[in-house]
């Protein structure tokens, strides 16, 4: 537990730290956590695939991060068609491996498209919102669980979260979102900062969830060991890519006024 302390203290440092200070080292840290990700969704399966499909899963996801909103749809589809060509001319990329490569790309270049919205429409201090309700959430989940946890939450999944943990990383996110938005937020309305920590640690433990379900999947227990006691960087940035992509949809949909 003492190493997961200092190891989650020291992570949390340096991205806020990171955050704040912007510009190009804010920039290097992000492409940073982007690039080792990548590198942890190809190593899965890294004895089976060539060096090649991850220059690949690289270059489609920054290319789909980077391209207009217009564009989106035919670069997805180029896309899906270019991993459905490789899955026909190669036995060793099977069409689950396509879906999860395909599904990976999506996400890593929607998550980068996130936080470019997050960063420049809404601010840095709403970004580092996000990491504090998303691993206030985590802490609170994983120390509830600890000390109070005894009914699982799903055994098939993830057999160590409980129920318990569950409702205590939601009590923990959703009051240090709000009084750190109280505090510090003030380009978006009070209530709308209360609605959104109510529902991100929700979304947060989701993402949780759901990559848990794709280390299952493939039978490992982590994605990376690049922090000690916490795994690799998908391992750390789970929730919070659920709780960008959450925020760039609840974003498009209030500016359309559908709410």
């Amino acid at each position: 537990m003492k190493q997961r302390i200092i190891t989650g203290f020291l992570i949390a440092a340096v991205v806020i730290s990171t955050f704040l200070i912007g510009g190009w080292i804010r920039q290097a840290v992000i492409f940073a956590f982007i690039f080792v990700g990548l590198y942890e969704v190809y190593a899965i399966k890294e004895k089976q695939w060539p060096k090649a499909l991850l220059v690949i899963l690289i270059a489609t996801s920054l290319g789909l991060a980077l391209i207009s909103d217009t564009y989106m749809l035919i670069s997805l589809l180029v896309i899906m068609m270019l991993y459905f060509v490789i899955s026909i001319m190669y036995e060793w990329f099977s069409i689950q491996d396509l879906s999860y490569l395909f599904m990976m790309t999506v996400v890593f270049a929607s998550a980068l498209k996130a936080i470019d919205l997050v960063v420049n429409e809404l601010n840095i201090l709403f970004m580092i919102y996000l990491l504090v309700v998303t691993y206030m959430t985590d802490t609170g989940a994983y120390f509830t669980g600890y000390f109070f946890g005894r009914h699982k939450l799903n055994v098939r999944i993830s057999p160590k979260k409980t129920i318990e943990g569950s409702i205590g990383g939601w009590l923990f996110g959703f009051v240090f979102g709000v009084l750190y938005a109280y505090l510090w937020v003030k380009n978006v309305d009070l209530l709308t900062m209360i609605v959104l920590s109510a529902i991100c640690p929700v979304i947060g433990q989701l993402g949780d969830l759901a990559f848990s379900a794709i280390k299952r999947s493939f039978g490992i227990k982590d994605f990376g060991s690049v922090f000690p006691a916490h795994g690799g960087v998908l391992d750390r940035i789970d929730s919070l890519i659920f709780n960008l992509l959450f925020i760039y949809i609840f974003n498009v949909l209030t500016h359309m006024n559908l709410f």
